[in-house]
């Protein structure tokens, strides 16, 4: 994209989403470092290099502060501009190149934890752990297990319509169910892979538990995927 302002460069900024902002320090309507001060507080990871004709250092320290990657001096030649941008990119394949591992760290770190709980809840159903190992493998897990009444409720979302958006449709609904679950804090949900999803609902007694899952069951009846 190009400008011939900072005033009609703003707008196009916010539609394009560069990786890289190259702007001239002295423009008409909104100067260089006012358009970077803008762009670095809606877009903090667009990379920004300040082109300008003055030497003095209340530029540069502007610049800093603002959060500029590169200033240069003009007058400045096509193969020093190239430089800088080949600099920059490469900081911008560094920086997306970590926030992939990292991506891949959480992701890894979700499924160990999802596979920590199906096995915490196999032991449940089982019987075949004590009270304090459930207890303490639940509390490794940041789960809060203890109540004086529990109720275990097996659920499997079934969709019946064109076969091609049945994956998504599925998919969908079964998220905004674990989300409805784990908005209550008597209900813990544990996914089961292909055998849907359980719910271990705590309360004061047998009577209590009986009213608050038929409105639970109510709220999820009418999720929508």
């Amino acid at each position: 994209g190009e400008a011939s302002d900072g005033e009609l460069a703003y707008p196009l900024i916010k539609k394009t989403k560069p990786d890289i902002l190259i702007t001239d320090i002295k423009m008409p309507f909104m100067d260089g470092l006012e358009l970077s001060s803008i762009v670095k507080k809606e877009m903090p990871n667009t990379k920004i290099i300040i082109l300008s004709g003055y030497g003095e250092f209340d530029y540069a320290k502007q610049a800093i502060s603002i959060g500029v990657t590169d200033y240069l001096l003009k007058p400045i030649s096509s193969a020093k501009l190239l430089e800088s941008i080949k600099e920059v990119a490469a900081v911008i394949e560094k920086e997306q190149e970590q926030l992939k591992m990292m991506e891949q760290y959480e992701n890894e770190m979700r499924e160990n934890i999802t596979i920590k709980r199906q096995n915490l809840f196999q032991k449940i159903l089982a019987g075949q752990s004590s009270a304090m190992e459930i207890m303490e493998e639940a509390q490794d897990l940041g789960l809060e297990l203890t109540a004086p009444a529990y109720l275990v409720m097996m659920f499997k979302t079934v969709i019946y319509g064109h076969s091609s958006c049945y994956s998504e449709a599925l998919v969908n609904a079964s998220k905004e169910i674990m989300d409805l679950a784990a908005s209550y804090e008597q209900v813990l949900p544990f996914e089961r892979g292909l055998a849907g999803l359980a719910f271990v609902i705590m309360g004061d007694g047998a009577e209590e538990l009986q009213v608050f899952t038929s409105e639970f069951v109510r709220a999820m009846m009418a999720v929508r995927g």
